[in-house]
């Protein structure tokens, strides 16, 4: 370092540069939200666990008047809200079917893309080894605001991704778990991205925490990884070991979330990439760490099921049945029939939520998704 600029913001910066960019108007927020909905009904996605703040939770309920909703919203606001959920009695699960408080969002360290996810060793590239993220650094910090979700009726759901970050937040979980004793718990560690060993997907279905995981983020980042922590991207998107370790898996896209070029928030494209952990254009032969893929049966299931019980919704969602909700998806092939290979291929055809057809492939236009142009 030289004290020249690079023209990169890690997130300390980056959300010093945010707090200066003028509001959006309300208008401009529905706009956009329209735009999100309408890309997300054309891939047939018919329930999101969305990171929510306030200036969002306000869009969404005036979508929701305005009868637009087209997608049911399971709103996460960022754990350093609890105190003030808690003061006025708000819980898990507070809301109806189109628009609920679920868990609550939180951060331990960054992300492998500008290399600030924490681990125990540098860096291969940077020689550093990653940040903790300011819910750790700031008061109260990360295990008092564990504490403040659990005795308060949430489930936080913690973004994790460098060894020692995942490693961290479960000693953390761990110890408000044994001080307040058995109840109904659904965390989820977000990302899980580089776990340090096949123990720590056992501690983890010791403890009965959940793995939130993105299939298609290990088809994209497997590009540069192995550069940047070298033996260590081995245990990187491990989903097989968690999966035999007991562990439950939560699927999804973590869309729009980043800005990475490739990223998508088609759950076929994540179902291949879990199956395959291939490229869209099949590299490399055999898949990447091929050890680590899981059977298209197991992909489904982290999309729907999983999905379902993750949120305490596995009686109303996950799957098409007498009292579930009717949302469903009509896709052009059987994802559990056609070669792996093929997945990337499928199609949505009819999308319904709430019993109304809300994206039919005849009339509407079909989502415009970058994904589908990578190599």
């Amino acid at each position: 370092m030289n004290g020249e600029p690079t023209g990169r913001l890690t997130t300390p910066a980056a959300n010093r540069v945010r707090r200066v960019i003028p509001p959006k108007s309300l208008e401009q927020r529905l706009t956009e939200s329209r735009a999100a909905l309408a890309h997300l009904r054309a891939l047939g996605v018919t329930t999101i666990h969305d990171n929510t703040g306030p200036e969002q939770m306000e869009v969404y309920q005036e979508l929701k008047r305005r009868g637009e909703l087209t997608t049911r919203i399971y709103m996460r606001p960022t754990m350093d809200k609890c105190p003030q959920l808690r003061a006025v009695g708000i819980r898990h699960g507070f809301g109806d079917d189109w628009l609920k408080i679920g868990g609550l969002k939180g951060f331990v360290d960054g992300i492998m893309g500008n290399s600030s996810a924490y681990f125990y060793e540098p860096y291969l590239t940077s020689g550093e080894r990653g940040q903790w993220r300011t819910m750790v650094t700031e008061a109260p910090g990360m295990e008092p605001l564990l504490f403040c979700a659990d005795s308060a009726g949430h489930w936080p759901q913690v973004h994790a991704i460098g060894d020692q970050a995942i490693d961290t937040l479960l000693t953390m979980m761990e110890k408000v778990i044994r001080a307040n004793g058995p109840k109904e718990r659904r965390w989820r560690i977000i990302h899980t991205q580089v776990i340090r060993n096949a123990g720590v997907a056992a501690r983890m279905a010791r403890l009965g925490i959940m793995a939130e995981v993105q299939p298609y983020h290990a088809i994209d980042d497997m590009r540069w990884m192995e550069q940047r922590i070298g033996p260590r991207a081995r245990w990187a998107y491990a989903f097989r070991t968690l999966e035999q370790a007991g562990v439950r898996l939560s699927f999804g896209s973590d869309w729009p979330g980043t800005n990475a070029a490739w990223y998508t928030a088609d759950p076929l494209l994540g179902m291949y990439a879990a199956v395959t952990r291939q490229t869209l254009g099949g590299q490399p032969a055999g898949g990447w760490f091929p050890e680590e893929r899981v059977s298209a049966e197991s992909a489904l299931r982290a999309y729907t099921t999983g999905n379902a019980w993750a949120a305490g919704e596995e009686h109303a969602k996950g799957m098409i049945a007498p009292g579930f909700l009717a949302d469903l998806v009509v896709i052009d092939g059987d994802p559990l029939a056609v070669a792996p290979a093929r997945l990337k291929d499928l199609r949505v055809k009819l999308t319904i939520a709430g019993g109304r057809v809300v994206y039919d492939a005849t009339k509407d236009p079909p989502a415009q998704d970058p994904a589908r142009r990578a190599p």
